[in-house]
């Protein structure tokens, strides 16, 4: 098992990258007659002289540098060297990636036990720990804790490894964002990508050639991915589907996350109700306005909830500008909804924004 290299550690964090465990295993502890620790001669009180207690003979289990794609099985060795029967009541992981077993519960004085752990390192990266708690009835050593260590490296690097984030694109505007994904063989190529959302973004695959990546060679393809700059404004929400020659790793996913900014602001950004009780009435207002300060038509505000009945207005701030406009509402409550949320839209004439819709949300209670 070769040993960690500290330069992956600095690259891992640089990139934020999501590594997982190759299939390494690895037999930690040594032969147990010779490594275990025998049972001490220690004068207990009374009271404790009956009790088990458990010692690990190795407190923590390292699986070295291992790749991404399969468990790595590890196992930790104890002795109850007590004077009475040990039995350990539990065994809990504190990661869904770690799952421990072990055949037997109760263990007589002088007897050794093993926990079987295997640890899945999908979606892990570069320098992980994990800690497992071993519960016991001893009232000396109720409670241990140990430690599974890994340096987890990829078999396919991507970076980004989880998502391409558009961040804030304004309206109008196209933007690009790159995804760097390396294979470990010559021949390693991206065969395919496809995005669930071809209409709002384009793609497109460049070979590079290799690339030293903290004294590994790898072999680089280029991946652009392009916001265009028809996109609707709003959050979207998109993936990506890369396609690899790498048997080992032939289809994976990257989330692709964008927000397009309309030319118009609203102020505040959602109508809050509060809680309100079935027959109250209330008002709010909001604002919207150009970002380009440029005139627009607001004609109206529109919604449907059984919940409220409301009346909306609207009006311009400067009837000689009409850059910003006040919507007002007047509503009653008529129906309990603890979680009321619904879409109330302006209609505009502003192009690709049309309907601009704002949430309005509230506790509506019975009166």
């Amino acid at each position: 098992m070769s040993a960690m290299r500290p330069g992956w550690t600095a690259f891992a964090a640089t990139a934020a990258l999501s590594i997982p465990l190759c299939g390494a295993s690895a037999q930690l502890l040594p032969p147990a007659n010779d490594s275990a620790p025998a049972a001490s001669p220690v004068v207990e009180p009374d009271a404790l002289a009956g009790q088990g207690r458990i010692v690990f003979i190795d407190e923590t289990a390292d699986a070295g540098e291992i790749f991404d794609l399969e468990p790595a099985p590890l196992e930790f060795k104890f002795r109850n060297v007590g004077g009475g029967p040990l039995t350990v009541t539990s065994i809990k992981p504190t990661c869904g990636c770690t799952v421990a077993e072990m055949e037997q519960k109760v263990y007589a004085p002088n007897e050794i036990g093993t926990i079987k752990v295997t640890f899945d390192p999908h979606g892990r990266q570069g320098n992980v720990a994990r800690t497992i708690q071993v519960f016991t009835d001893s009232i000396t050593t109720p409670a241990k804790v140990v430690t599974v260590k890994a340096f987890v490296k990829p078999v396919v690097l991507t970076i980004p490894s989880d998502i391409v984030n558009f961040e804030a694109v304004n309206k109008g505007q196209s933007a690009t964002r790159e995804v760097r994904v390396m294979g470990r063989f010559p021949e390693f190529e991206v065969s395919r990508v496809s995005i669930t959302d071809p209409m709002m973004y384009e793609t497109e695959v460049v070979p590079i050639g290799s690339a030293e990546v903290m004294g590994e060679t790898l072999y680089e393809h280029l991946i652009r991915v392009t916001l265009k700059d028809d996109a609707a404004p709003g959050n979207h929400a998109s993936t990506l589907t890369i396609r690899t020659n790498d048997e080992r790793k032939p289809l994976f996913s990257i989330a692709v996350m964008s927000r397009v900014i309309g030319d118009l602001e609203l102020s505040p950004v959602r109508m809050t109700l509060g809680r309100l009780a079935v027959g109250d009435t209330f008002e709010r207002e909001l604002r919207v306005r150009s970002r380009s300060a440029q005139p627009f038509e607001l004609t109206g505000a529109a919604m449907s909830n059984p919940a409220v009945a409301v009346d909306f207005t609207v009006e311009p701030v400067d009837p000689e500008n009409k850059s910003e406009w006040i919507i007002r509402a007047k509503g009653r409550v008529l129906a309990v909804a603890p979680r009321f949320n619904t879409t109330v839209n302006l209609l505009t004439d502003v192009k690709g924004e049309e309907l601009t819709p704002v949430q309005m949300n509230g506790v509506l209670r019975p009166n």
